[in-house]
């Protein structure tokens, strides 16, 4: 993967998507991670309003959509959560397609892809999601691409993974960043402390 905006090895422009429900503990570690490196990470909701997400966690983003250039942007971040609440929204459809468009990294876990589906860049690619026809989320990767069951997958510059696969989804967004198959394994985060 590689984007038009940045060269490989260089720093990269984060984007996370965080709105009321999102499942925080699914891009923690990705969060943590990121502080080691050189590239930045920017919040940003729908509005500039605070959220909460589903452990509680107050978070007021950096900005909100409508101040977002995509083209200051190398990737995009979609945990899950109650992503019905972001289908069907064109100012959201429109910043997800100009950054596929773009070649920048879509990074989406557990009911993220929904988001990607909705603005229908699954098509023609293979995708992983955790959700099932009885969740309102559905509608954003029925009929999508090519579904598989899969943990983590990988197609071109669209990363995505089931919710429990947070350290392995991590590793591979870390791998795309920086443009390198071999990238250093969280193992931090892996194996426990015992000194």
């Amino acid at each position: 993967m590689s984007s038009p905006s940045a060269l490989p090895g260089t720093p990269k422009r984060v984007l996370l998507l965080v709105y009321d429900t999102f499942a925080e503990f699914e891009v923690s570690v990705l969060i943590t991670a990121l502080t080691g490196t050189t590239h930045t990470l920017t919040t940003f909701g729908l509005t500039g309003g605070a959220v909460t997400s589903t452990g509680g966690l107050r978070v007021v983003p950096d900005m909100a959509i409508a101040e977002v250039d995509p083209g200051e942007f190398d990737a995009l971040v979609v945990p899950g959560g109650e992503a019905s609440r972001l289908l069907g929204r064109p100012e959201l459809q429109r910043l997800v397609t100009a950054l596929d468009r773009r070649g920048a990294l879509l990074a989406a876990i557990c009911g993220g892809p929904a988001v990607l589906g909705d603005a229908g860049v699954l098509d023609g690619r293979s995708f992983t999601a955790a959700l099932a026809p009885k969740d309102r989320a559905w509608p954003g990767v029925a009929g999508r691409g090519n579904r598989l069951s899969e943990m983590v997958v990988v197609d071109g510059n669209v990363v995505t993974a089931t919710g429990s696969s947070y350290l392995s989804f991590a590793e591979e967004v870390l791998r795309c960043l920086d443009e390198r198959s071999d990238v250093e394994p969280l193992t931090f985060f892996r194996e426990p402390s015992l000194g």
